[in-house]
């Protein structure tokens, strides 16, 4: 199946990335979420304050990803390469 998502502002709500995913109807909103962020960290879009809460983000390559402010509360990030990765106040 698939879908477009949206990447959203975690302050202000406006739309931060947009793209289209594949995924299973029963993907978790954590698994589509995740499928998105993977796709806007290759395209090096800025996540700077992303809402990202409960990502599923296992296992993703997000080295040198820009994700200063972003929420990532329940995020999931087992695995995940965050080699280079700006996090401050995230």
């Amino acid at each position: 199946m698939s879908e477009r998502f949206q990447i959203k502002n975690r302050f202000t709500g406006a739309m931060q990335f947009e793209c289209d995913i594949e995924c299973e109807a029963s993907a978790s909103a954590g698994v589509r979420l995740g499928m998105a962020v993977k796709l806007a960290v290759k395209a090096c879009a800025d996540l700077r304050g992303a809402n990202l809460a409960g990502a599923n983000l296992a296992d993703a390559d997000l080295a040198g990803a820009y994700l200063r402010g972003a929420y990532l509360r329940g995020a999931y990030l087992r695995g995940a390469d965050l080699a280079g990765a700006n996090l401050a106040a995230a």
